[in-house]
């Protein structure tokens, strides 16, 4: 809303003022002209008044604007519900050009005691309540607009947006300050640690411990993860770091184990300060220090800490060139950020130096894909997605290999097949949840009155992996498009603890305050908003 005039009102007062004013009629006047003599109605003088204000408003003398508006108001009875919430209104637009946020919050306040539907008032409400730091608030009363306007204006589809951000960038800080993040399910950390072609941690140092009879510290940190007991690892690893009497080589490895695992849990500042007390240490063999350089550098990009996180990959690269793990996590976050170029660069460069590394060659084909489509070379598309089918059928065991031939198929709009290919990958991997949610998703849109089955589905994900925070955000959307906002709440908040990026540990917090947001708008006004609305639809 811009402009000085923007937030003024102008109707004229209700015309019962003039009754209750009880006017006399003037005497006779013996043929002289009578309204020479008429004395002015209440509803005039309040009317005289506004306008007053509002001539001052225009030109910029906000504090006589206020003067007027203020006599106005003084003036209006009570019962005059309408006029008074438009002074009410008139006048909290002088005090928002003064920064008077405060005085401008009072009035808008008793705008909407009035008239709790004055979208005017609302949206004046909205922008200093933002100026106030109530994100909250703000966000209901301009969504609230939003929804009286149909969702047309979109100047406050904007500013909704930005209010959900800011509202979730808010509650981030604040949980992440008093709450730990769980550790995720066992097959993603799995996923995780597999991910490393060269891992320090398959070497012979790491294997004689394994073979030890100790069960404790460093040792049977290492037997945690070969019986996949990950959540007593961190204690394990803090027995090894409280000893005396560790050698260098042990501590290393204890610092960057637990630093993986803080990562996995989501606590990326703990992470990558033990990553780095590592990487500082110019004692640690190279392989310990080009591991732990790619997962600070991992860390960095889970922080959307971009140049660090790139600054990292290439101090590895110095160290040594002709480390393939290098090039293959790199290539990870160049496909993330669609660098399809740099990232078929890398991961050929893997290859180069780990030829048998299956998952390598799996994201190659598929970075060459991407590559592809990017550059409308179609013969090209083709030949890879036929590629990456045949991986399906030529290394089952990697999950990869349906996750990624699923996701071309749905950009191709194939969703039967998509939906059959996911359906195989959970019979070869029954512990990934991940396949059960993407079904529900194709279910939702695609099929016929899917939702049910995308139900059931997502059900089905959570009694496999309660951890599974993408089935947890599906149903909670789910609930929202159906107009459970109650449970869509309980979803998300059951999402939150979940370890994720920072921008996906955002998007949740936008979700679950989008629910919260709709559902107070129901209470407030008695509105019924039956489907979810997203914002970014309408941008």
């Amino acid at each position: 809303m811009s402009g000085d005039n923007i937030l003024l009102d102008k109707p004229t007062v209700n015309a019962s003022i003039a009754e209750e004013a009880n006017v006399q009629n003037p005497p006779e006047t013996n043929g002289i002209d009578q309204t020479a003599f008429k004395t002015k109605t209440l509803v005039e003088e309040i009317e005289d008044l506004k306008k007053l204000g509002n001539a001052e408003f225009s030109k910029r003398n906000y504090d006589m604007a206020i003067t007027y508006y203020t006599q106005a108001i003084l003036m209006c009875p009570e019962a005059e519900q309408a006029a008074l919430s438009v002074l009410f209104q008139n006048r909290a637009a002088a005090h928002s050009k003064l920064n008077n946020n405060e005085n401008c919050l009072a009035d808008c306040n008793n705008a909407l005691a009035l008239v709790p539907h004055y979208k005017k008032a609302l949206s004046q409400r909205a922008r200093v309540l933002s100026e106030l730091g109530n994100f909250k608030l703000a966000l209901e009363d301009i969504t609230a607009v939003a929804i009286f306007d149909k969702f047309e204006n979109q100047d406050d589809i904007i500013f909704s947006n930005n209010l959900l951000k800011s509202l979730g960038e808010q509650n981030m800080e604040e949980y992440t300050k008093h709450n730990a993040f769980n550790l995720p399910s066992k097959s993603l950390i799995n996923q995780f640690l597999k991910s490393f072609c060269d891992d320090p941690f398959s070497d012979e140092f790491a294997l004689t411990l394994l073979k030890s009879d100790i069960n404790t510290g460093l040792e049977y940190a290492l037997k945690c993860i070969q019986n996949q007991k990950f959540e007593e690892i961190e204690k394990a690893c803090q027995n090894e770091l409280n000893k005396t009497d560790n050698s260098l080589i042990r501590k290393s490895f204890a610092l960057n184990l637990l630093a993986t695992f803080y990562l996995l849990r989501g606590n990326y500042a703990a992470g990558i300060e033990h990553l780095t007390t590592v990487i500082e240490n110019p004692k640690v063999p190279k392989e310990l220090k080009i591991n732990t350089l790619i997962k600070r550098a991992f860390g960095y990009h889970l922080q959307e800490e971009v140049d660090k996180c790139f600054q990292d990959f290439n101090r590895a690269e110095a160290i040594d060139p002709n480390s393939p793990a290098i090039y293959h996590h790199r290539a990870q976050i160049y496909l993330e950020g669609m660098n399809t170029n740099e990232a078929v660069k890398d991961l050929k460069k893997s290859l180069e130096l780990n030829p048998n590394f299956a998952l390598s060659i799996i994201y190659y084909n598929f970075a060459q894909y991407c590559h592809a489509k990017k550059v409308s070379n179609k013969l090209y598309v083709e030949h890879f997605l036929v590629e990456l089918g045949d991986f399906v059928v030529n290394y089952p065991d990697i999950s990869e290999s349906f996750a990624l031939y699923t996701q071309v198929l749905l950009e191709t709009g194939a969703y039967e097949e998509a939906d059959l290919v996911l359906k195989k990958a959970f019979e070869v991997h029954p512990d990934k949840a991940d396949f059960l949610v993407n079904r529900a998703l194709i279910a939702a849109t695609w099929k016929t009155n899917g939702k049910l089955d995308a139900f059931k589905l997502l059900e089905q994900a959570l009694n496999i992996d309660p951890k599974c925070n993408i089935a947890y955000e599906t149903l909670g959307e789910l609930f929202m498009q159906v107009g459970q906002q109650k449970d869509a709440i309980d979803c998300l908040e059951k999402a939150i603890p979940l370890p994720k990026p920072r921008k996906q540990l955002l998007n949740t917090f936008s979700l679950r305050n989008s629910a919260q947001t709709q559902l107070a708008i129901v209470e407030r006004f008695g509105i019924k908003t039956p489907k979810f609305y997203s914002f970014s639809e309408k941008q």
